[in-house]
């Protein structure tokens, strides 16, 4: 159940890397957002990260932070999910700079809960 563990973990940090790191490195553009891998991203933190909430289930206390982590998952997917349908209808424009910042500053606020609660 160990390895398991970790090999959710693994996958929740790809997850994490594919959302932070374009948005760290195109936070200041104004098109050709990698609105895809963030979707990627969000799709994988949100499968992990239920994972990982399931095989620690009988050592969690208190879900509050579970669901206020999921809450804002869910979040930074459905900003990821209308970012990439509005780049493929409008072309990877300004348009998808809301929801690429929504996405990408949301999975940092996730960071910041999951190490300071």
């Amino acid at each position: 159940m160990e390895f398991l563990y970790s090999f959710f973990v693994v996958g929740h940090f790809i997850g994490l890397a594919a959302i932070v790191g374009p948005f760290l490195l195109q936070m200041r553009r104004n098109s050709d957002f990698a609105i895809g891998a963030v979707l990627g991203g969000a799709i994988t933190q949100l499968v992990t990260g239920i994972a990982l909430a399931g095989i620690a289930a009988s050592q969690i206390e208190d879900y509050t932070k579970i669901f206020v982590k999921l809450g804002i998952a869910l979040v930074v997917f459905i900003a990821a999910l209308l970012g990439w349908l509005r780049s493929r209808k409008n072309g990877n424009t300004r348009a998808v700079k809301p929801f690429f910042h929504a996405a990408g500053g949301l999975a940092l606020v996730n960071v910041v809960i999951a190490v300071f609660w």
